[in-house]
């Protein structure tokens, strides 16, 4: 079983390697039996292949998020929470949000789930 300090440094490498645009990093934490919902209530990413094109379409936006964690990890388990502040810059438009993320891992660690509630409308800096 990982421990909780093993959870809490994949959720914070996650943060990073989105940040980087670096889809595979981020798919080297994914299991192989995964899905990705996100954002909450959208159409679920099933499998590897799926979670890497969703990845690869932020990627090919040319549009990299800048995210930087604002709160503690929560870890219950095998699962884990985190909310982090998501910055996009479009231009003559910057968008700011907080968001959460639910993850679920598998006994070597790896993510099998992750649900992203992302809020237009929350203050990333309150």
């Amino acid at each position: 079983m990982t421990t909780r300090e093993e959870l809490v440094a994949i959720c914070d490498r996650y943060v990073e390697l989105v940040s980087a645009g670096d889809t595979d990093g981020i798919m080297a934490l994914y299991a192989d039996d995964c899905w990705v919902e996100d954002p909450v209530g959208s159409e679920r990413k099933v499998g590897r292949e799926a979670i890497r094109d969703f990845y690869d379409g932020i990627t090919k936006l040319g549009v990299t998020p800048v995210m930087r964690r604002i709160g503690p990890v929560t870890v219950c388990g095998g699962e884990a929470a985190f909310q982090f502040r998501i910055d996009i810059d479009l231009g003559e438009t910057k968008i700011a949000m907080a968001t959460t993320d639910l993850m679920t891992f598998d006994d070597a660690g790896k993510i099998t789930s992750m649900r992203a509630f992302a809020d237009g409308e929350a203050d990333p800096d309150a």
